[in-house]
């Protein structure tokens, strides 16, 4: 499971301190989001639209250089700064989650061998 990783140097950062609380927590639930729909970064109008407030605090977000204003397939949005930086993609996402069902795949058909004497050569 992929996870959006927050700097350790958030708190005292320039950019979402004039952000406020407001702001930063938009832009932390949109980050969850992006990492759980592997959006690379992209956040729909739709998901910010349905919170209070949602547009005015994307706006503070651009203001404060934390979003940029995009599309993705047509559908208008914003991405975050920088995410490739800081987050793996979504292709990165998926070949680590294809990596760990072969090294599961390979456990499992070990222990299987194991229970069957296969791997028993004493």
């Amino acid at each position: 499971m992929p996870w959006f990783k927050v700097d350790d140097t958030l708190h005292s950062h320039p950019k979402p301190r004039k952000a406020g609380l407001a702001a930063l927590g938009l832009w932390t639930l949109a980050g969850s989001y992006c990492m759980a729909y592997k959006e690379d970064g992209f956040v729909p109008d739709w998901f910010v639209s349905g919170w209070p407030q949602g547009r005015k605090l994307a706006d503070v977000l651009v203001k404060r250089g934390m979003w940029e204003i995009g599309e993705k397939d047509g559908e208008p949005g914003w991405y975050f700064h920088d995410w490739l930086h800081y987050q793996p993609s979504a292709d990165e996402i998926e070949q680590d989650r294809e990596n760990a069902r072969e090294r599961q795949r390979r456990r499992r058909e070990s222990l299987r061998k194991a229970r069957a004497g296969e791997g028993d050569e004493s």
